[in-house]
């Protein structure tokens, strides 16, 4: 492992290490935390104990524990957190509410504004944030539970009424990115990570060279380049751009090793690729090919 993306690894455990130690401190009531694997707060402690820091690798499991949090009337709602070896750098809490209270309708709502609230939070800052999250928690199922389901039932669509008929036609847009190499694990990560979270579709290809093709809605390709090009690269640029294409090429976002062996791009695999999904014409322009 790269010793950059060591440090990344050990920086997020740290922090990891360091909330859960707050946040024991203010949920100290019995049953109020509780941890679902307590042996893995020592492996992560002897993670960073360790000289030269243990390989990442050898962090099998994740952080989580459960949260009971108290409502009126002598209510609660318990709060699952799975925390990725990246959180909060580079990957999202995994947040669940279980609790029988809201019903379909509020639950649908709650799942909908807790993905919005991790979104504003990631978008502002790479810090911990599970303490705020658990105060907004607090606060929004009480009020969840305050309003009528019926503020909450999605009225379906009537079938007569053709979908975008009055909307401006969106266009998608084609993004091809050529890098030095893509080695690191939390960038390959965060590219998976960004692509899908904007809606994209394509591919990466780790690895020397590292090549990524995005497909999507044109403001989000372009914001999607805007948040990787700021990771820190050896080297890399946009080979092109196809805009206001009528169609996508790929289905979802996805790595692709081509059977690498080590780093090396099996160019014969990798141009077969390209040409199954009509893109052919792309090895002249990433390797100069005829």
């Amino acid at each position: 492992m790269a010793a950059e993306e060591l440090i990344t690894y050990r920086r997020c455990i740290g922090q990891q290490l360091e909330e859960l130690e707050l946040l024991s401190s203010i949920y100290c009531a019995p049953g109020e935390l509780q941890m679902l694997d307590a042996g893995v707060v020592a492996d992560f402690s002897e993670f960073l104990a360790a000289d030269e820091g243990r390989p990442a690798a050898d962090l099998l499991s994740h952080l989580e524990y459960v949260v009971k949090l108290s409502l009126p009337a002598q209510q609660s709602v318990e709060v699952r957190v799975e925390l990725p070896h990246l959180y909060p750098l580079l990957e999202w809490a995994r947040v669940s509410v279980h609790t029988p209270l809201l019903g379909k309708s509020r639950e649908q709502r709650l799942k909908s504004d807790l993905e919005q609230f991790q979104s504003e939070r990631r978008q502002e800052d790479a810090e911990p944030y599970i303490f705020q999250l658990l105060s907004w928690l607090q606060e929004h199922i009480e009020d969840l539970l305050q309003r009528p389901a019926s503020e909450f039932v999605v009225q379906p669509a009537e079938p007569q009424d053709p979908p975008q008929n009055h909307k401006t036609p969106s266009h998608l847009e084609r993004m091809w990115i050529y890098s030095h190499h893509i080695k690191s694990t939390a960038k390959r990560q965060e590219l998976v990570r960004q692509a899908r979270q904007l809606q994209l579709t394509g591919f990466s290809r780790p690895g020397k060279p590292g090549i990524i093709c995005v497909e999507g809605e044109s403001e989000n390709v372009q914001e999607f380049w805007r948040t990787i090009k700021a990771l820190r690269w050896q080297k890399i640029s946009v080979v092109r751009t196809e805009p206001r294409q009528r169609k996508r090429g790929f289905e979802d976002f996805s790595e692709q090793l081509f059977n690498a062996e080590e780093g090396v791009m099996n160019m014969g695999q990798f141009i077969r690729f390209l040409e199954s999904h009509g893109f052919g014409y792309m090895k002249s322009e990433l390797f100069g090919l005829a």
